[in-house]
């Protein structure tokens, strides 16, 4: 995964992304990961239990869902940018 410096979050997740991959991006958007890391080094902490840093930017993504900032796909567990604008009143 190639993130361009500068990208915003709602580039990132424009398109449906796997609830994993969508977490990796997250992580790679806020910095936990570095921006040349390869999803397959890291892809269990998504996959297996006990890896807080996994859960943790899943829960991001799903509290991100419930504000309406993200669509949740909750059949097949994936995300991505909420297109119309979210109404912060």
């Amino acid at each position: 995964m190639k993130v361009e410096d500068g990208m915003e979050l709602k580039e990132i997740l424009a398109d449906w992304r796997d609830y994993d991959d969508a977490a990796f991006r997250l992580g790679v958007f806020l910095g936990v990961f570095p921006r040349d890391q390869k999803f397959s080094k890291v892809k269990r902490m998504f996959w297996m239990a006990g890896y807080p840093l996994g859960d943790m930017l899943v829960d991001i993504l799903d509290r991100m869902s419930e504000a309406g900032v993200l669509l949740k796909d909750e059949d097949d567990a994936r995300y991505k940018w909420n297109p119309a604008p979210t109404d912060l009143s």
